[in-house]
């Protein structure tokens, strides 16, 4: 039998933030540990945590990078003040990490590659790089070498990570918890609640962000008027909400968009279930999308921009519908074709789930992260234990 691996996952806003990066780390670091290996999870000291046994977490102070923007020089950067918020935590982790006699250290942002490439130098960790995104830094590519291995959560995102650090990455997909997103029968009083008219329901995830493109959704909302002008659901908060409450104020439809803030996990399914289709209008930065993957499970359609990962997890005209990003009229039309269209949408839901039950789910997930860490050991791929453990 293969030994048991020693791993960390270090990522500050695993345990300060919620988000697709910051659910990749609890899921896999989770099913990892279910098949009898030792993980920890480095986090900033935060309120963020998950009910889940066997593992260790280990939290420690950082700088906010809002703090650290309040230094008029630095606040130009959003990367800069990443990059502070980073290793003012990595003061306080460097001990722990590098005399942790860790095999592997994962990490997801370029940001924490000083700390794993110290850590590397004095230890026998490899270090292994799960690209999430495009957090790019002046000086990154010095540390390339520190790097070995990596995969990307999308082709999207391994193009641009091969292009800036010039080096080979492949691709694994995120993915969906099966256990939570599966498909529900209604609850007429949550629906009755949201929609007492009985207009359609749409319902977004995710934070509430300039990059995520609600406001072109709110004015796809309101080309859609009449007998199926829908209800809005928009679960998730964030910096832009006073500004998208302001927008549905201008646009006329304040009463047709419901803003719930963050729902948990355990809770989104029964919100899918009373939904018609989800929506996802993001502009740019969209290196995969946890939450459409979730919708699609829960077998509901999709109508997503044509931009960034979301390419490769909606399949246009099979479990929802592609859009020009920015574009609310072609929003509009599509989300207005699936309203009028009962058979089309059941269609398309059902499809959607058989997609991500193949391509999506965090076991498949884990099999490829695996793969990566027996390269990366120069060993034969690590065996799955039971999976059969519950937490």
């Amino acid at each position: 039998m293969q030994r048991q691996l020693k791993i960390a996952f270090y990522n500050l806003t695993t345990t300060t933030k919620h988000g697709g990066v910051e659910s990749f780390v609890w899921e896999v670091a989770r099913r990892i540990s279910e098949q009898g290996h030792a993980v920890y999870l480095f986090g900033g000291r935060g309120s963020v945590t998950r009910p889940y046994k066997d593992l260790t977490i280990l939290q420690y102070p950082y700088i906010a990078r809002e703090v650290w923007g309040r230094v008029p020089p630095l606040r130009k950067s959003l990367n800069l003040l990443k990059l502070l918020e980073r290793m003012s935590m990595a003061t306080s982790a460097v001990q722990d990490l590098t005399n942790g006699n860790f095999d592997i250290i994962q990490v997801s942002k370029p940001y924490d590659f000083p700390i794993s490439a110290h850590a590397r130098n004095y230890s026998n960790a490899r270090v292994v790089y799960n690209s999430q995104g495009t957090d790019f830094f002046p000086g990154d590519v010095l540390f390339r070498r520190s790097i070995d291995g990596s995969f990307a959560c999308s082709r999207y995102n391994a193009q641009m990570v091969e292009n800036h650090f010039r080096m080979p990455i492949s691709v694994s997909y995120n993915g969906f918890d099966e256990r939570i997103f599966c498909p529900l029968s209604p609850v007429p009083t949550l629906r009755k609640r949201l929609s007492p008219d009985g207009a359609p329901v749409l319902f977004y995830v995710g934070r509430l962000v300039t990059f995520k493109g609600i406001d072109h959704l709110l004015d796809a909302m309101a080309l859609l008027k009449g007998r199926l002008a829908p209800r809005l659901l928009l679960a998730g908060d964030g910096p832009h909400r006073t500004n998208l409450e302001q927008r549905a104020q201008q646009l006329g439809i304040a009463d047709r968009v419901h803003f719930l803030g963050a729902l948990a996990n355990t809770d989104l399914p029964r919100y899918h279930a009373v939904s018609d289709m989800f929506v996802m209008p993001s502009t740019d930065h969209e290196t995969f999308c946890i939450a459409a993957c979730e919708a699609m499970a829960c077998a509901r359609p999709v109508v997503a921009a044509r931009t960034g990962g979301l390419i490769e997890v909606v399949r246009d005209g099979e479990t929802g519908f592609l859009v020009p990003p920015a574009d609310p009229r072609a929003m509009a039309d599509r989300i207005d074709q699936l309203l009028r269209d009962t058979a089309l949408r059941k269609q398309l839901g059902l499809q959607g789930r058989e997609w991500t039950l193949q391509m999506f789910t965090w076991d498949r997930v884990v099999e490829r992260v695996l793969g990566c860490y027996a390269d990366v050991l120069g060993q034969k791929p690590v065996p799955k234990r039971s999976l059969a453990r519950e937490v």
